[in-house]
């Protein structure tokens, strides 16, 4: 019977998990990162989750995780012990053996910026750039022989709209957002969805460009929720890859590289 794996990453706004069953993710789920939850809590949401796909939570052979929220760390390494009856893989930027790491300080890099470029690395064997839609907005440098030289980061797109519709109270709450239509708006919400998506469209654009006066030649890859939305105003953009921390994990645990 093939070996069941689940792959679990912790962001700042969203929790991402990963079914993986042999070399093939079967299932992936996505809630919001609660506030200080049990072990037990989290244990029973693993639980159901794996119940909708016919599978008992005793067969799971490890859980493989990448966490950027330190107080998660507790109620984690709960859910694995008390739950899959074997501490959890805590994979940490500083502690895979895959990737060189060229930051100053390799433990200020949050795990799933280095576990994400694993995985494109993987892929395309190339100096590239991930670009990752989050809560922050991530460009993540990979170089020709594999080694992450370190990126930026900028506000992400949602954590600016909100920052927005919190100063600028006459402006109405947008919840979804759109590709535009054209630059200019004629009414608040288009103009709001133009400067937003378009807006964020450009910084990547511009930050591109700027990093490939640093790195010369580079492929360009996006992830995380948003991808789609704005690699649709920003053709610098070649791939857009949703499951590349997932794709991270379960490389650094097949490798045995943490």
């Amino acid at each position: 019977m093939d070996k069941i794996v689940l792959t679990m990453d912790v962001g700042n706004t969203n929790m991402k998990f990963g079914l993986w069953i042999g070399h093939r993710m079967e299932h992936t789920w996505r809630v919001n990162t609660r506030q200080n939850p049990s072990g037990d809590e989290l244990g029973l949401m693993m639980e159901g989750f794996l119940r909708l796909q016919s599978i008992k939570i005793s067969e799971v052979a490890d859980l493989v995780v990448s966490n950027v929220v330190l107080p998660m760390r507790p109620p984690i390494e709960r859910l694995g012990t008390r739950y899959l009856g074997k501490a959890p893989v805590i994979v940490e930027a500083f502690n895979q053996k895959i990737m060189p790491v060229k930051y100053d300080d390799p433990r200020q890099v949050g795990a799933d910026r280095v576990i994400g470029a694993i995985a494109a690395y993987d892929r395309f064997q190339t100096s590239l750039v991930v670009v990752d839609f989050g809560t922050a907005t991530t460009f993540d440098c990979i170089s020709q022989a594999g080694e992450y030289l370190g990126g930026a980061i900028a506000p992400g797109f949602r954590l600016s709209a909100e920052a927005l519709f919190d100063r600028a109270r006459r402006l109405p709450r947008m919840e979804q957002f759109s590709r535009p239509v054209k630059a200019i708006g004629v009414n608040t919400l288009d103009s709001l969805n133009s400067g937003l998506v378009m807006g964020y469209a450009g910084l990547v654009e511009g930050m591109i460009a700027r990093i490939k006066l640093e790195m010369g030649s580079i492929k360009v890859v996006a992830t995380g929720g948003l991808a789609a939305l704005i690699a649709g105003e920003a053709p610098v953009i070649e791939e857009i890859l949703p499951d590349l921390t997932m794709e991270g994990l379960k490389i650094v645990y097949d490798r045995g590289a943490w």
